[in-house]
């Protein structure tokens, strides 16, 4: 009846939509033929919307084409909606996995930001990922220099970072190579911005931190900054104002390294190899300065081992940051930053050493935030190597939250690659502390190691970010970026997951 009734045609595709069939292919090729006209535009919509509820690949390649002349004529979707049309399609495609639309969406991704909305981009972006085809990577990678976006954790360059999580360790080489500085379109494109190699390799050693992969952290450390992590000697007058300039262009590159040190560590840090212990002790405590040693401190929690512990021990003693950087109450923040990730690092043979550096602080200050650690310490004293133990502590929701956060940390060595746990970890992501939330999001992909999907551990993180998309406070907005990352690598294999068991 479709012929004979375009009077009906909206109700059809409301009805094929509903049912939700592939077979509705056949109509639904039909309906996406943009005139211009709101009546098109509605019809396209719908049937859009029932292609991707049935995931019916037989339309994928009426989508390509109608894709395809939005790009080289734009004019059927403009108006109040301007690109919209564009986003649904690049959604679609996605949601397919059709990776005979790659280069299509790559070309989507080369549009400049005059002739294209900045929303298109995202969502071309986040179907390169869903695809997961390595054809997309250099696409990903040059969009953050080629279309400016606002800073939001939802832009252009997060979409991008998200999507080579997603396409996984076939990206890493080329990621390494913008790491290097040796990706030409990338360095063309950056220096026509006016952005120095400082910032690309920033922006690089950001993707391959999320990413998670050791396949990265020897290039990671090669480039790690390591000339000003120790004490200089004082310099001499300077004689005129030439020397005075020269010595100013020396201390932005020292700033420049400190910036790029913080990248380094916090990638290193997610990674979680602890063969970069011995780089991130070298500077973890001679800059003074929050903006990198803050960094390091972190990176040393997550990557663990003796040398990290024994590095933090020594933090928690005599980290200090300068005046100039902090108010005089957090002077010593480091210390109990650092007290706080010895805990998490180390186990019930590290204790010892680690109670007898958090008692050698004599400051009334330090002392009281410290005290803060005691239930995570306790909870150590407790459960020991008990996994069965700590999975009481996590599942408690009533727990202290430091606890609950430890609990995580011991679960994720003594379960390592054990899905059912990592479920329960992903389940303890709606814990209310915001750095808790850090490591919960980070745990539960990490003892997976990227290459164990785990659909419904992504489910559970993306369930507490549904819930909370109207009403989540700024300061959870690095345990939402890492949030989802982590859905990126868990989710593949989602479609393929077994039904749910039935119960009488």
């Amino acid at each position: 009846v479709w012929a004979a009734g375009p009077e009906n045609h909206e109700k059809i595709l409301v009805m094929l939509r509903d049912v939700a069939r592939p077979e509705g292919s056949v109509i639904w090729n039909k309906a996406i033929n943009l005139d211009g006209s709101a009546e098109a535009r509605q019809k396209a919509i719908l049937a859009l919307e029932g292609i991707r509820k049935a995931k019916a690949k037989d339309s994928a390649e009426t989508v390509r084409e109608q894709l395809n002349k939005l790009i080289e004529n734009p004019k059927n979707d403009q108006g109040n909606e301007d690109g919209r049309m564009r986003v649904l399609m690049c959604e679609t495609l996605g949601v397919l996995g059709d990776k005979a639309a790659v280069p299509l969406l790559v070309k989507v991704m080369e549009q400049t930001k005059e002739n294209q909305p900045t929303i298109v981009h995202r969502a071309a972006a986040t179907a390169l990922g869903k695809i997961g085809d390595p054809g997309g990577v250099q696409a990903l990678l040059t969009v953050t220099f080629r279309v400016p976006d606002e800073m939001t954790s939802k832009n252009v360059g997060e979409r991008a970072k998200q999507a080579l999580v997603a396409i996984g360790e076939p990206a890493i080489p080329e990621i390494v190579k913008m790491l290097k500085g040796q990706n030409q379109e990338v360095q063309k494109l950056a220096a026509a911005a006016g952005l120095d190699q400082y910032i690309v390799a920033q922006t690089a050693a950001a993707i391959l931190g999320v990413m998670g992969s050791p396949q990265a952290v020897d290039d990671l450390i090669a480039i790690f900054p390591t000339k000003d992590c120790t004490n200089p000697a004082p310099k001499p007058k300077k004689e005129n104002k030439d020397e005075e300039d020269e010595e100013a262009e020396d201390g932005g590159v020292e700033v420049a390294d400190a910036n790029l040190r913080a990248f380094l560590a916090n990638a290193l840090g997610l990674i979680g190899d602890p063969k970069a212990a011995d780089t991130l002790c070298m500077c973890a405590t001679a800059s003074k300065n929050p903006g990198d040693m803050y960094e390091i401190l972190t990176a040393l929690g997550r990557v663990g081992g003796p040398k990290a512990v024994g590095c933090l021990n020594n933090a928690i003693r005599t980290a200090e940051y300068s005046d100039d950087a902090v108010t005089k109450d957090f002077r010593y923040e480091a210390r109990w930053d650092s007290a706080r990730l010895a805990v998490l690092a180390g186990g019930i043979d590290d204790l010892p050493k680690i109670k007898e550096a958090i008692a050698a602080n004599t400051d009334t200050r330090v002392k009281q935030e410290m005290a803060a650690w005691d239930q995570g310490i306790a909870a150590v004293e407790k459960c020991k190597g008990d996994k069965a133990c700590w999975l009481g502590v996590l599942r408690d929701s009533s727990a202290n939250w430091f606890a609950r956060e430890k609990a995580a940390f011991e679960l994720a060595r003594l379960a390592d690659n054990d899905k059912t746990v990592a479920l329960e970890i992903a389940k303890a992501y709606k814990v209310r502390d915001p750095d808790a939330r850090v490591s919960m999001a980070w745990l539960t992909a990490k003892m997976l190691h990227g290459k164990t999907p785990c659909p419904e551990c992504a489910a559970a993180i993306e369930a507490v970010l549904e819930a909370e998309k109207l009403s989540t406070d700024a300061k959870y907005q690095a345990a939402v970026l890492l949030a989802r990352a982590t859905v990126a690598k868990l989710e593949e294999g989602a479609d393929e997951a077994p039904p749910a068991k039935k119960t009488n």
